[in-house]
């Protein structure tokens, strides 16, 4: 079979047509390159909002989590100081003479020389009517 010679018409409408063509698809090439930068952008964008918002979250939890940890640790203090200013009573009371030796004879039945101690029970103590140690 015979190749047929087929040559190009070279013509002003013809190179007209091949730049028109020439510039349609470097027209589409350069909107296809927007587009996948533009894609690639918004990825981006997403990627680092999302990281963000995660990042945000969890600092909200840790600060939350600090807070009641703080609430806490304040009621605890209050407790302690509490404690301290009760304990503090009680050694200036442990300092006075007349209280530690009353003390020492309720709790330890420690009597004087020639005292006698007698023991009471409980509800002989109690007032006839009283209804405030129920």
């Amino acid at each position: 079979m015979a190749k047929a010679a087929i040559s190009r018409i070279d013509n002003d409408y013809v190179r007209a047509h091949d730049a028109a063509k020439q510039q349609a698809r470097a027209h589409q090439t350069r909107r296809r390159v927007h587009k996948r930068r533009m894609i690639v952008m918004l990825l981006l964008l997403a990627v680092v909002c999302v990281v963000g918002a995660v990042r945000l979250h969890s600092l909200s939890v840790q600060q939350r989590s600090a807070d009641v940890q703080l609430r806490q640790a304040k009621q605890k203090l209050a407790k302690v100081k509490d404690e301290k200013q009760s304990l503090k009573v009680q050694v200036d009371q442990l300092n006075n003479e007349d209280y530690l030796a009353k003390l020492v004879r309720s709790q330890y039945y420690v009597s004087k020389k020639g005292e006698i101690i007698f023991t009471l029970p409980a509800s002989a103590n109690r007032i006839p009517g009283d209804d405030s140690t129920k």
